[in-house]
């Protein structure tokens, strides 16, 4: 039995150091793009990949020079592979090296546009991938779609704050869409999210629209436009010019997928008996879909410099309704102590306010005013700041009022608003005196060498220099002790901290990876989930095991990556079934029920299952 165990060692033995000594095919390094397509429309999304070959991993990339293209990044991957060979008799190892890095990118303007070539460092040398071009062409709304953009004002001064409305007029069932607002990058306006309200109408639903790198929460709903019906889907902005003149807002698009036709399959429904699904799924017939590119309309917008007459030295840049409060506490202090005032700003623009200049109405030879002022936190339409400050005369009898300077756009004139004035009362302050700290009589006063905090010991009489010198060294020595031992332990502490921060940072995209499984079980255990809760949530775990965003996720972008790592058709089918069902379920006005969504749940978990056991 121990021969046998033994020779099996020796075989394994053997063949491993044959594998490590066979010969190598290694390749050179080279780089290259590759996209999906070389012909779009502007806003149509496009996958892109910077395939590193020759080597296991590369430095990312600049693309900031791409600047026709909005490039989002989604994250990379290994290729490398090993195989070994038998050619006549002579044993050859191959090694492939590779790494990929994803992208999707979104051209901006029409036109033949050039992705120049991108340096790429890879062990410290520079490689170059050579020019790529796509013919890209302006979108065109269709019957079914429209996307229009709405201004609350078609005229504005500079620093006024306007609404900027987008809806999109959805007229057949969509997926996988996303919004781009070119805007965003301009220049000339700052454009901050606006949280919209339920209005007087039908209540509407939220849901979660991409628009660009982030993720809006929009207003689900239905409206009418040229004399048609239909479901929209509208999110708005707060649009603040920079600078005079008269504009165009840019167009924005939202690219979407909608089926165009069918053909003919053989695979079963798995969802027959669910509602309306038969239709959608039905036996013998496989949707096809097409990629739509929808273009905003582009309204005008004349924007009126700010008066330079009566315009004060202290103006604050904002533009609008504003108002300002103050609160103080205590009041009732003595010299030097410390008073928390509080500033309140209220308005539009609330979130770019800054904290009046506290030296121009705190006199200096009344109050204490540290150097670094309070950044102040915005919440629910206003910006609060707390500063300390502290009085010193006692004949100070209140905090003086501050003043806000702003622009009221409707009156076409400088405005300030003041906070009033706060009452306080002011104590002179006390000396503590030492009897006043033990509250007994003060001991009597020695000699003046026996006062001396270092003196000649011999000199000393009385019971009172009697002191155990042991027990004070041994207290001593401990206390020694601890002094010692507390630099080496914050010296280790301070490492093991900076170890785990850089481990954190090493690659916190293969960990998430890692725990993709586990995060969607933690999503599907809630109790009350909906179909877009689910689908979302099927979308983060395909976003982490594949690195990739998962804001704008469709079938298309994850079915050549899924194909890479090994995944079978048949997983492949169940997930694009599982996708089309989600989104159809959303958008396509069907009614929930529970047992519905248990099912969606079996099923995501089944899907999930199939592909960890691939891409782990």
């Amino acid at each position: 039995m121990k021969s046998k165990k033994i020779s099996l060692i020796l075989f394994l033995t053997f063949c491993v150091c044959l594998f490590l000594t066979l010969p190598v095919n290694a390749a050179d390094v080279s780089v290259q793009i590759v996209v999906t397509q070389r012909e779009a429309s502007v806003g149509e999304p496009l996958s892109m990949q910077l395939q590193v070959n020759g080597a296991n991993s590369a430095d990312e990339p600049d693309l900031s020079h791409l600047d026709s293209f909005h490039v989002q990044p989604r994250g990379g991957q290994s290729t490398s592979s090993t195989q070994v060979t038998n050619i006549n008799g002579n044993w050859e190892r191959i090694t492939n090296l590779g790494y990929i890095f994803n992208y999707t990118i979104t051209p901006m303007k029409p036109g033949e546009l050039v992705i120049p070539p991108i340096p790429v460092t890879v062990e410290g040398k520079t490689y170059k991938t050579r020019p790529v071009t796509i013919q890209v062409h302006k979108p065109r709304e269709t019957e079914d779609f429209k996307l229009r953009t709405f201004l609350s004002s078609n005229t504005c001064f500079v620093g006024e704050p306007i609404i900027m409305t987008t809806t999109w007029f959805v007229g057949k069932d969509v997926t996988n869409f996303e919004f781009q607002l070119p805007v965003l990058a301009d220049s000339r306006f700052d454009l901050l999210p606006l949280k919209m309200e339920q209005g007087s109408g039908p209540p509407q639903d939220e849901i979660k629209v991409p628009v660009g790198d982030d993720v809006l929460i929009a207003m689900k709903g239905t409206g009418e436009l040229g004399g048609k019906e239909f479901l929209t889907v509208t999110f708005q902005h707060l649009l603040v010019p920079r600078e005079p003149g008269t504009f165009t807002i840019p167009q924005s698009t939202v690219a979407c997928q909608t089926v165009s036709g069918y053909r003919k399959s053989r695979r079963r429904n798995p969802f027959s008996g669910f509602g309306g699904f038969d239709d959608f799924f039905g036996s013998g017939r496989e949707a096809l879909y097409r990629t739509l590119v929808i273009p905003s309309s582009e309204p005008p917008l004349n924007v009126i410099p700010l008066p330079e007459k009566n315009k004060p030295s202290n103006f604050s840049g904002l533009v609008g309704d504003y108002s300002i409060s103050s609160t103080a506490d205590p009041v009732d202090v003595a010299i030097g102590d410390p008073i928390t005032l509080t500033v309140t700003i209220k308005g539009p623009l609330a979130a770019k306010a800054e904290l009046p200049g506290l030296a121009d109405f705190l006199p200096e030879s009344s109050f204490k005013i540290p150097e670094e002022i309070s950044p102040g936190e915005v919440q629910q339409g206003q910006k609060t700041f707390t500063q300390t400050i502290r009085i010193k005369n006692e004949n100070i009898h209140e905090i003086p009022s501050l003043q806000l300077v702003y622009f009221d756009p409707n009156k076409k004139e400088y405005k300030s608003a003041k906070t009033e004035a706060i009452p306080v009362s002011v104590a002179a302050a006390r000396v503590v005196t030492a009897q006043d700290a033990v509250g007994a009589a003060a001991s009597p006063a020695k000699t003046k060498l026996e006062e001396a905090e270092k003196g000649l010991a011999f000199n000393y009489e009385g019971k009172d220099v009697l002191i155990n010198q042991k027990n004070a060294l041994s207290a001593n020595g401990s206390w020694f002790l601890y002094v010692l031992f507390i630099p080496p332990m914050l010296f280790f502490l301070l490492a093991a901290f900076s170890w785990y921060a850089k481990y954190r940072q090493k690659d916190p995209a293969g960990r998430r990876a890692q725990k993709a499984l586990e995060t969607l079980e933690r999503s599907l255990a809630g109790p009350s989930l909906s179909a877009e809760a689910i689908s979302a949530a099927l979308k983060e775990y395909l976003g982490a095991k594949l690195q990739i965003n998962p804001g704008a996720l469709t079938f298309q972008d994850v079915a050549p990556l899924l194909q890479d790592r090994g995944v079978d058709q048949q997983p492949l089918t169940e997930l694009q079934q599982l996708l089309e069902l989600f989104e159809t379920w959303q958008y396509g006005g069907q009614h929930k029920e529970d047992s519905n969504l248990q099912t969606f749940k079996e099923q995501t978990r089944e899907i999930a299952g199939k592909l960890e056991a691939c891409l782990s």
